[in-house]
């Protein structure tokens, strides 16, 4: 019990609540460590986060380039190791809880109230273990749009836990916590799915995040001068080069909030395109991008791998859908398979909204029985749609009704601003078609307006054998 508080002496009355900021592109939570948000204590920090995550927001702000990163000291007590001893530790232990349900609360309102931000979560110490603590329990709807877990000196390490175990202690450290599980309800379970976000660091010999029993035996001569030593390695975390680079990773994982999306509306069955869409990194098993369009059924999602030759979504809208407007998300699944959905762990989801403006366009074909060598009309069946930005070409495909594979002909032609083109003549090959013909157009943004490629398909139509 000595070394357990000993331990979480990591430098205090409840510090004034700062309101919240508004809603902006990416919001940076600091837990303070025990004692540093109380004005009456020597580790008393003014910006209510403490030194050493104060150090991280400054490296995050400064390498998050062309992004608006907003500091909020969370408002918890982050009570002084003293407590432990008056009034006792459930003093203590009431600081840790209380954190944990102030910060599960605040990304709670935050989701609702600010949809599109961004956030990283930095603690250290106490703050450390309060963060570690909220996102055991948060479901994937709020971490989903957590980007980095920044935790220093955390009482709740677990030895080879997923994530990033920075730090000269190494992989196997193990924090105090989970020693004395009794007295700090630490559980000792992984971050799993969100493992990939975590960044936590820890120098060998912290008497808190590398907490060897042991060795910090406060009644002998020797264990109380290890707990002195171990107290001096946990306090050394101030600005410098280790946590200016703990920022910049969380800098790096910093992703932007809404999708970018080419093509959020269209005619029943139009695909759109988010090109920037990437999916955290797994240590071992598949990522696979999981996306749900307008009118589709959750059956009907559809499952590609995620690799590094993926270029965004595609994200379809059912050919079936009836006008309105629809919810249509992309997901990242952590799958032990390279196809098929297993495990279904989620790892960040984005939900946008698709508008189908009318039914699915179809092809006007004249002849609609034809024989090889005759010319064949194509005219656009009233439009693909309104897509005023970039400009757009028709691509239009002849396939042999029972060969199938390559077209067998092909044409194009620009299209309007209103969706409009004119009719492309093409002349049926006569070596196919003795069965007929399909015919399937499409409308994309035209060649050179990288990086849209969200399209519009036409519904496939059919050429009988004349």
């Amino acid at each position: 019990m000595a070394a357990l508080a000993a331990a979480m002496l990591a430098v205090p009355a409840a510090p004034a609540r700062a309101e919240a900021p508004g809603c902006g592109d990416a919001l940076f939570v600091g837990a303070a460590g025990s004692g540093e948000a109380d004005k009456g204590q020597p580790g008393y920090d003014k910006s209510g986060m403490g030194a050493e995550v104060t150090a991280v927001y400054r490296a995050v702000k400064a390498k998050a380039t062309g992004r608006g990163v907003t500091a909020y000291p969370l408002p918890y007590r982050a009570a002084p190791v003293a407590t432990m001893f008056y009034p006792g530790i459930g003093t203590f232990m009431k600081s840790l809880i209380d954190g944990e349900r102030e910060l599960n609360t605040l990304l709670f309102d935050r989701l609702r109230q600010c949809p599109d931000e961004r956030v990283i979560l930095a603690g250290f110490s106490q703050g450390a273990m309060v963060i570690h603590r909220s996102m055991q329990i948060l479901g994937s709807r709020v971490t989903d749009r957590i980007d980095a877990i920044v935790l220093i000196g955390d009482g709740d390490r677990v030895p080879g836990d997923d994530g990033q175990q920075l730090g000269s202690a190494g992989s196997r450290a193990k924090g105090v916590g989970l020693w004395y599980p009794r007295f700090s309800l630490s559980n000792g379970h992984t971050f799993g799915a969100i493992g990939g976000r975590v960044l936590s660091l820890c120098n060998s010999l912290d008497i808190v995040c590398d907490h060897r029993p042991g060795r910090y035996n406060a009644a002998t001569p020797a264990g109380r001068i290890a707990i002195v030593a171990g107290t001096a390695v946990h306090m050394g975390y101030r600005p410098g080069s280790q946590l200016a680079e703990l920022g910049a990773k969380a800098a790096a994982k910093l992703r932007k909030g809404a999708l970018t999306v080419f093509r959020p509306s269209g005619r029943a069955g139009f695909v759109s395109h988010a090109p920037g869409f990437t999916c955290p990194a797994v240590s071992s098993g598949y990522v696979l991008i999981v996306t749900r369009g307008a009118g589709q059924a959750p059956s009907d999602a559809v499952v590609e791998q995620a690799d590094e030759f993926s270029q965004g979504a595609w994200i379809r809208s059912a050919e079936t859908a009836t006008p309105g407007s629809y919810p249509a998300t992309v997901s990242c699944e952590a799958s032990t398979d390279p196809i098929e959905r297993t495990g279904g762990r989620s790892l960040a989801t984005y939900t946008f909204h698709q508008t189908v403006t009318s039914t699915a366009p179809k092809l006007g074909l004249s002849p609609t029985a034809g024989r090889p060598g005759q010319v064949l009309t194509v005219t656009d069946g009233g439009g693909c749609g309104e897509y005023p930005a970039p400009a757009q070409a028709v691509e239009v495909s002849v396939y042999d009704a029972i060969r199938g594979g390559k077209p067998v002909v092909e044409g194009t032609a620009a299209v309007t601003a209103a969706g409009r083109w004119n009719a492309v003549r093409l002349t049926l090959p006569t070596e196919s078609g003795a069965s007929g013909w399909r015919v399937a157009a499409t409308c994309r943004a035209a060649a050179g307006n990288a990086p849209d490629h969200s399209y519009q398909p036409y519904l496939t139509a059919t050429v009988a054998a004349g």
